[in-house]
């Protein structure tokens, strides 16, 4: 087998993990053909090569995001002692 047979089968494979959820979730819906229902199964076809897209991009990015996750205290009014007013 060739890089490319290899490449397009999995290029199918992932496409096909796209389009089956797709197809079922129209066909739950009614299982009308509008162009809002074929047009999310033609971008099928595209999904996986944004995922690589996306992937590659990713990978080799100079910059790193750095998450910091800091709550930060917050000073609270101290409540006057006593009985509250009527």
């Amino acid at each position: 087998m060739s890089n490319l047979l290899i490449a397009a089968l999995a290029y199918g494979a992932a496409t096909l993990l796209y389009l089956v959820p797709t197809y079922i979730e129209g066909e739950r819906t009614g299982g009308q053909w509008s162009g809002h229902r074929i047009a999310g199964l033609v971008f099928c076809f595209f999904w996986p090569l944004l995922t690589v897209v996306l992937i590659c991009k990713a990978a080799t990015a100079t910059s790193k995001p750095t998450f910091i996750f800091v709550d930060y205290p917050v000073p609270l009014q101290p409540k006057p002692a006593g009985r509250p007013r009527d």
